[in-house]
């Protein structure tokens, strides 16, 4: 039967469709006409010359990461194990791009796993450009944020509503062959215009004889005023559906019942033998029941395995069973997928559901599933846990169940907290429970410690850790991690000392996770304290430890400080492959939270070898990346840098509003995050009477603090050539002259003493020696030698006049503050050299990963290159840049 009242609908997909990107989100409760119309959308994109690639995710797929994803693009290609199965993803779509127009269609999205979900937020917008449609189905509940993520970041949402009287009437007639009498319309209001509701009650009521066809008109006999329905609600499942269900299914035999309610048990396409197993039956005993089920039009076939016709059906029986029995049938499932072999995942959400107090065999296999799906599923993997503890806690002490307890809630409070579930996290952590021992108990408070840190919340993590470590009975390991997680803290809220102190405590502890985590936060204490060689030594002691232990370890990736301190060193080859290899780990590892860091050192590191568009582009990714991780800590810094690039560009308003913002997320206290950007607003404009140099003829106010703390140091050592800018301002440049005296082999540092002290044909000398050409463009410009800068500022990316910023040595002397304006402009002379490198190699037919390699970038911060791109060519596809590009490098 064709669709009714869906025009808008299937005039919105087929919008999308011909614009050849992008996403639909078609959203409605379960039966209103999803699955439907994502069919029907499909077949013009096969008329469109579309490959089409469809998937739909089952209850089951939360706990099997990516599964939903890989069942859509198996087609496509054979998925690797691991967590490369995320960058094939990438893999996958990028050359089926490339092969031609694609449609990814995924049906029932509100059940997709958590991994999925995460790469859905990349691959839907990057790579940029490429003619790949996505087609999403998904009900309103559960919710599923990333989705929702989506549709703030462009998809489009379609909204099905329920059927009108009109179309509703139509669609009776439609299914009737007949006229809607007033019986048949009250039957319609009631089933609250859901279709598939509709057809499966007047379905039902045909199949049993009420439905009488007279003069044209269908009536059904039996019925009263009002139908058996009622009104509609807001729940899972339409209301009355399942009564509806029971009318249709009651007249089938018990055995038949019984294998649907085995089927809906396992929530999944299944086999008869699975199901057999269940019943404890025969699987050649069920083969009747089977054939009565399909001729009933309950189960379809599905290959060689058994679904339900809709999923509406599965969850009515699944609701409409005793408590009892469901958890009995589920034990049984587990029983069964235990010897099947099937995933432990899969295994242990029965258990989830069926097993009972104390069942310590249950509380380690969910615990055990926890742990394997952890890093790709942290959401699913805490709902397994907290079950497990849910099982373990009525225990008697010294019971099997009560020694399973220990380290439970601690893993709880881990992955709640590493899956955005802070509030929950919390009240699982304040709990009472006379049962936690010593370690559990800091085991508790360092799994929130870190989830707060990763939230930005220092204070909280130096509030609770500090609790925690009054207890004197506070084992050494949990005691060594606890003073590494809270070193960070300190650090970042700018308690340099304290920082110091407590990370050497953590290490001395010789706990290798505590070990790498102090090291890495003595590594920035040194960086901060103008030290970088002793930086490098503690950098490089943590991922020689990393490497050897392997684990969490590692999973901190201590090569992102190893990276800072050679940049700090101008060794900055060096801190490239640094971050390459963090890049590449982190795809391997599954951990996600350190992209947005990596993306923070790239930008700066990038800013420093004077590619100033990559630099931008890389800190425009990293802050689309924290924005679907949902991690905002590092957004304020990502932001600093493109303020520092806007003002090299001349565009001081736009440096201004991006620092701003910064400040409004980093807050305005001592922590080095509000430091660093209280000193990049200062960049801006003229420093405040407060912090003037004597020298300057303005007073400087008694007893006031450097609004920089003890940071000073860091700050310089980051740009040397910048902190020259801000030498009026007190201490500026006998910091630079120290930091030269202290680190007489970094040539940068050296160069901004001379810099600093007005000694400009030796500064420039010294930076023609140094990695970093904004120092030597600054300094041939304030020493008058204007073509030479300008020449040095166009191979960074930035032309026009250069200005006078430094001619006056203030801070805010000059318009641009360096390299001219950079004016906004559309076409090919528009793009900029990093930009043009990027298009040139996607038009040879490069994927996004692929570029990145060559140009040694972030897939992110090439899509964010091709997006500007688009922009100022005025194109929206690939293949429309492509011929743009062979129109302009090979015009004949």
């Amino acid at each position: 039967m064709d669709l009714v009242g869906r025009r808008e609908a299937l005039t919105a997909a087929d919008e999308v469709l011909a614009s050849g990107s992008g996403a639909l989100v078609v959203e409605g409760p379960a039966g209103i006409g999803k699955s439907r119309l994502l069919k029907e959308a499909a077949g013009p994109a096969r008329a469109r010359g579309m490959a089409v690639a469809y998937g739909r995710a089952t209850e089951l797929d939360r706990v099997a990461p990516l599964s939903t994803l890989l069942r859509a693009l198996g087609r496509l290609g054979e998925p690797p194990g691991g967590f490369d199965a995320l960058g094939w993803a990438a893999e996958v779509v990028a050359r089926a791009a490339r092969a031609g127009p694609t449609a990814i269609v995924l049906d029932d999205a509100q059940w997709a796993d958590e991994l999925t979900c995460l790469a859905l937020r990349h691959l839907i917008h990057e790579p940029a450009g490429a003619p790949v449609v996505w087609l999403l189905g998904r009900r309103p509940f559960p919710a599923q944020p990333a989705i929702d993520a989506l549709v703030s970041d462009g998809a489009r949402r379609v909204p099905l509503a329920p059927l009108g009287e009109d179309e509703a009437a139509e669609f009776c007639a439609r299914l009737l062959g007949a006229r809607p009498g007033p019986s048949v319309l009250n039957l319609a209001r009631a089933a609250g215009g859901n279709p598939f509701l509709l057809e499966e009650a007047l379905n039902g009521l045909r199949a049993e004889g009420r439905v009488v066809v007279s003069g044209g008109v269908a009536t059904i006999e039996g019925a009263g005023p009002a139908s058996s329905f009622g009104a509609p609600v807001e729940r899972h499942l339409p209301a009355g559906f399942g009564a509806a269900v029971e009318r249709r299914l009651r007249d089938l035999p018990a055995g038949t019942r019984r294998l649907l309610e085995a089927g809906a048990v396992l929530r999944r396409p299944f086999t008869v033998h699975e199901a057999a197993g269940v019943l404890g039956m025969p699987p050649g005993a069920l083969l009747p029941d089977v054939r009565a089920a399909v001729r009933a039009q309950a189960l379809v076939e599905d290959g060689d395995r058994l679904a339900f016709r809709h999923d509406l059906i599965r969850e009515a029986l699944y609701d409409g069973l005793p408590a009892a029995v469901r958890a009995a049938l589920h034990r049984e499932a587990a029983a069964v997928l235990r010897l099947e072999g099937s995933p432990a995942a899969e295994l242990a959400e029965h258990l989830r559901h069926g097993a009972r107090a104390g069942d310590v065999a249950a509380i380690r296999e969910l615990r055990a599933a926890a742990e394997d799906m952890t890093a790709a599923a942290p959401s699913a993997a805490a709902d397994l846990m907290l079950r497990a503890l849910e099982l373990a806690r009525p225990a008697e002490p010294g019971t099997p169940a009560a020694r399973e307890r220990q380290g439970l809630a601690a893993g709880v409070v881990r992955l709640l907290a590493s899956a955005g579930r802070l509030a929950e996290a919390r009240e699982v952590a304040d709990a009472p429970d006379a049962g936690l021992g010593p370690a559990e108990a800091a085991g508790v408070t360092l799994g929130l410690a870190e989830a707060l840190k990763h939230a930005g919340d220092d204070h909280g993590v130096i509030r609770r850790t500090g609790r925690a470590l009054e207890r004197a009975d506070v084992p050494v390991r949990e005691r060594a991690r606890l003073l590494a997680v809270r070193a960070h803290a300190l650090m970042t809220a700018g308690e340099i000392d304290a920082a110091d102190r407590a990370a050497a405590e953590a290490v001395a502890a010789g706990e290798p996770f505590a070990q790498v985590v102090g090291l890495q936060a003595r590594s920035v204490v040194a960086l901060t304290r103008g030290e970088p060689r002793e930086a490098l030594e503690h950098a490089r002691r943590a991922v020689a430890l990393a490497d050897a232990a392997g684990g969490e370890a590692a999973h901190r990736h201590p090569r992102l400080w190893l990276g800072a301190a050679l940049t700090a060193l101008d060794r900055l080859e060096e801190a490239q492959e640094a971050y390459a290899v963090v890049g590449r780990e982190s795809g391997r590892l599954g951990t996600a939270w350190s992209s947005p860091l990596l993306h923070r050192f790239l930008a700066g590191l990038l800013l420093a070898l004077g590619r100033v568009d990559d630099a931008a582009a890389e800190a425009e990714a990293g802050l689309r990346v924290a924005r679907r991780l949902d991690a905002p800590a590092l957004s304020p810094a990502l932001l600093g840098v493109l303020g520092r690039v806007a003002l090299l560009r001349g565009d001081r308003a736009a440096a201004r509003a991006y620092v701003d913002r910064g400040r409004d997320l980093a807050g305005d206290g001592p922590g080095l995050v509000a430091v660093e950007l209280r000193w990049r607003r200062l960049l801006l404009g003229p420093p405040p009477a407060a912090v003037q140099d004597r020298s300057s003829g303005a007073p400087e106010r008694a007893g006031d603090e450097p609004p920089w703390g003890g940071a000073l140091a860091y700050l310089v050592g980051q740009e040397p050539w910048e902190a020259v800018r801000l030498r009026a301002v007190p201490g500026v440049r006998e910091c630079l002259r120290d930091l030269a005296r202290r680190n007489p082999g970094v040539a940068s540092l050296v160069a901004a003493a001379a810099h600093a002290e007005g000694r400009l044909e030796e500064a420039v000398e010294l930076y023609r020696t140094a990695p970093r050409p904004l120092g030597l463009a600054a300094a041939l410009e304030e020493a008058g030698r204007h073509a030479e800068a300008r020449e040095v500022y166009a191979a960074c990316g930035l032309t026009g006049r250069p200005t006078s910023g430094f001619a006056g040595g203030s801070a805010g002397g000059g318009e641009a503050g360096g390299g001219g304006q950079r004016v906004d402009r559309w076409g090919w002379e528009a793009l900029t050299g990093a930009e043009l490198r990027v298009v040139r190699l996607v038009a040879q037919g490069m994927t996004n990963r692929e570029v990145a390699a060559a140009l040694f970038l972030s897939p992110h911060t090439v899509d964010s290159h091709l997006r500007h791109a688009f922009a100022k060519l005025g194109v929206n596809s690939r293949v429309e840049l492509t011929r743009q590009v062979l129109a302009h490098d090979h015009p004949d």
